[in-house]
């Protein structure tokens, strides 16, 4: 955004027909308080202005130079320190020379790391256009004094979070994202196919339950742990949920190690046997195949959520024994690192369109278990038509499955056999029948047994070595709220960014667009969390690359200042040909074009690495075959740490440049681009909106967008119009009667 005027004398002084620019310089001290009457400040300049003790001296004899940058393809953003040379004159209203009062002045008045205002004056009005910090001072002789001056940035190097540690060490979590509980409990087991959780440290096993260290108090958070090697159809790992009898086990609590009522140090806490309880459906299934006289249909329906089923129709007018005809094997079931107590094998069948010519048509439905190369099997037999039945098999239940070992079955398997025998072969009357087989699935119940002691008493649990190795459990919960909006999850990247400037950084000023990019990253999602002491400028790097922005502090505000690429920008300056001089013109190197990017995005839980995989290519203007690029090159794979949605589209030429990741960045690297290079030398004349080039030269900032007025006959860039081109400013030098800018096509 353009910079705003301080005052419309300052805008009219732009106006005038002979403009001579003065800057100055008040450094600002101790005393000082913002919109105070106190004016005891030194005051310098490169020109005189003014007179007695409010006299701005004439005592810098160098040019300095504002310079700022932003890159669009890192997301990040650069000012240059200002350097100014000072002669070591007399101050009038301190009566001290320059170095005197900067380093050894009257009373309590310190300059080191105070602000300095950067002022530029026209005509007796002023504007300010830098506001940064006093950081070094140095002499040369007696006469020169130089002053470093920096924009001042409370993201230092030196800022890590988390910030809060147990008596153990160990750091309680920052999570941001939502989460997903499941509700699955020993009393009422449920499907669990949904959880998206974060991993808590088990920080100890206090008064025989686990304690796990949490980011927030929540009312919901639940602890979960994962089914081994399972994942759900969406490439999801699944959890279940731990079941506690009925105690507080989804609620946290501040008052752990004796730190009463602490809202930055919660935990949750489970019992040390896990008990756990679920239902899930086989993972992996071999489908039946038709066979002479038996078709099957829908073959998946005998296992999936749509309760529509599978159907086996048997026809034969022969003896025929069809053994076995349909069989579904079901592999891959889940590893239960624990004890199982219960495990239930549901389905549901049906019979219809029975019709038996001589009464010996017998459909027998099996179920058979293996374990370590043995097997036993029960089953149900019909004859006539059946109407839809649930039935549940214990795997479990030695008196049936004799083979069973206690342990998960190595696979289970359902046939579907018909028995046709015997038939008057010839009569021409076949007999018929249909089975529907529906809803397939396991009922797991599991904890960890105490360990028994050499008299065969069972010990503490404690002891168990399955317990002391679970370093770490799962929540459901969201992730933190939004520091600045009490009661509110943080919901977006842009808002995570945010709280991480407002939590760890302690600026809590509402940065400016900042609402208008929130709105454009309204599904770009946040999924992080980390217990392990980390920078904070390099999270909020990541948070700005992943989340297609730049954040700046304005030098002349030291506000906050989000910068993007709307889908449909605004132009702020319009720039005429006798406006600039020394006007240079490229386009984007070929080597810098990424023209098909693979994300890798949303981090496992479990060990920390990213679970999903999108590859994304530009077909609809298909630069890789335009500029005769081979399979291997311009191909960019980015992991990404923080990005869990808003990943965009697998054409990302399609759509809007914010409609995700993909999107933006192609908008940015995907084509070439027209890089200009000029220097802005005419204030002008800025009574008409296409004509502004004062305010061009004066109010220009980095992330600014621009237009040329092509009716001045601006040279045609590389025999293409300027009509109807948009340019974003990325970088920015302005000096005394000078700036110069970097202008990129978006």
């Amino acid at each position: 955004m353009a910079l705003t005027a301080d005052s419309s004398d300052y805008t009219t002084a732009i106006d005038s027909s002979s403009i001579t620019e003065n800057w100055i310089f008040e450094l600002r001290n101790s005393t000082y308080t913002d919109g105070s009457a106190n004016t005891q400040y030194m005051r310098l300049a490169l020109t005189e202005s003014g007179s007695g003790a409010t006299k701005y001296h004439s005592f810098i004899t160098n040019k300095p130079t504002i310079r700022e940058s932003i890159n669009l393809e890192k997301g990040t953003s650069s000012v240059s320190n200002l350097t100014i040379e000072v002669n070591n004159g007399t101050l009038a209203n301190f009566s001290k020379t320059v170095a005197e009062e900067i380093y050894k002045s009257s009373g309590s008045r310190n300059y080191i790391n105070r602000d300095v205002i950067i002022k530029s004056e026209i005509g007796g009005y002023t504007q300010t256009i830098y506001t940064g910090r006093l950081k070094d001072v140095k002499m040369s002789g007696q006469d020169k004094v130089t002053l470093v001056i920096a924009v001042h940035n409370p993201i230092t190097d030196d800022i890590l979070f988390p910030l809060y540690q147990s008596k153990a060490g160990n750091y309680f979590p920052v999570i941001y994202g939502a989460g997903v509980p499941e509700t699955s409990t020993v009393s009422s087991p449920q499907f669990i196919d949904d959880a998206k959780v974060f991993p808590l440290q088990v920080d100890s096993l206090n008064n025989d339950r686990y304690q796990c260290l949490l980011h927030k108090s929540v009312s919901d958070g639940k602890l979960h742990y994962p089914i081994k090697d399972s994942y759900n159809e969406d490439g999801y790992p699944i959890f279940v949920p731990m079941d506690d009898d009925g105690s507080p086990e989804d609620a946290s609590n501040d008052d752990y190690e004796g730190a009463s009522n602490d809202t930055n140090r919660n935990v949750i806490s489970t019992d040390l046997d896990l008990e756990r309880s679920y239902k899930i459906r086989p993972q992996t299934v071999s489908d039946p195949s038709s066979v002479t006289g038996l078709t099957i249909s829908n073959v998946g329906n005998a296992y999936d959520e749509t309760g529509t089923g599978t159907v086996a129709t048997f026809a034969f007018s022969s003896d025929a024994s069809i053994s076995p005809g349909g069989t579904y094997t079901m592999t891959d079931l889940p590893k239960e690192e624990h004890n199982i107590s219960e495990l239930k094998f549901h389905f549901t069948h049906q019979t219809a369109s029975f019709s038996d010519t001589n009464g010996e048509l017998t459909i027998t439905l099996r179920v058979l278990a293996e374990w370590g190369g043995s097997s036993s099997y029960t089953q149900i037999q019909r004859t006539a038509n059946a109407a839809s039945t649930t039935t549940i098999f214990d795997l479990l239940d030695t008196g049936v499955f004799s083979s069973s070992l206690k342990a998960v079955p190595d696979n289970v398997k359902l046939f579907i056999s018909f028995n046709n025998e015997p038939q008057d072969a010839g009569n021409g009357t076949a007999n018929t029948a249909t089975v529907t087989v529906k809803d397939m699935f396991f009922e797991f119940t599991t904890k960890i047994d105490p360990p028994l002691a050499a008299d065969g008493t069972a010990e503490k649990l404690s002891k168990n070595s399955a317990v002391t190795n679970v370093k770490k459990l799962y929540t459901g919960a969201d992730g933190l709220n939004r520091s600045w909006d009490t009661g509110n999850n943080v919901a977006t990247i842009v808002e995570m960014h945010r709280d991480l400037l407002y939590r760890f950084a302690g600026y809590t000023t509402a940065p400016t667009n900042y609402s208008t990019l929130n709105t454009a990253r309204a599904s770009w999602l946040p999924r992080y969390y980390t217990n392990k002491s980390i920078k904070l400028k390099e999270v909020l790097n990541k948070c700005a690359f992943e989340g297609g922005f730049v954040f700046r502090f304005r030098p002349a505000t030291n506000v906050g200042h989000y910068i993007f690429i709307p889908n449909s920008p605004t132009t702020q300056h319009y720039i005429r040909k006798q406006d600039i001089t020394s006007l240079d013109i490229s386009i984007t190197p070929i080597d810098k074009l990424v023209t098909k990017r693979i994300m890798k995005y949303y981090t496992n839980p479990i060990n920390d690495k990213p679970l999903l995989e999108q590859t994304s290519e530009d077909t609809t203007n298909a630069p890789r075959t335009t500029y005769n690029i081979s399979s291997a090159e311009k191909v960019e794979t980015t992991e990404l740490k923080i990005l869990a949605g808003g990943i965009g589209a697998t054409n990302m030429g399609s759509g809007n440049k914010n409609d995700g990741f993909a999107n933006y960045y192609n908008a940015i690297t995907g084509l070439p681009k027209l890089i200009i290079s000029t220097e802005i030398i005419n204030a002008g004349d800025s009574s008409s909106a296409r004509n502004d080039s004062g305010s061009s030269f004066y109010y220009m900032e980095v992330g600014d967008f621009v237009e040329f007025d092509n009716s001045n006959k601006l040279v045609e860039p590389f025999g293409d119009a300027f009509n109807g081109k948009q340019f974003i400013v990325v970088s920015l030098s302005r000096g005394i009667g000078s700036l110069k800018v970097t202008l990129r096509e978006v």
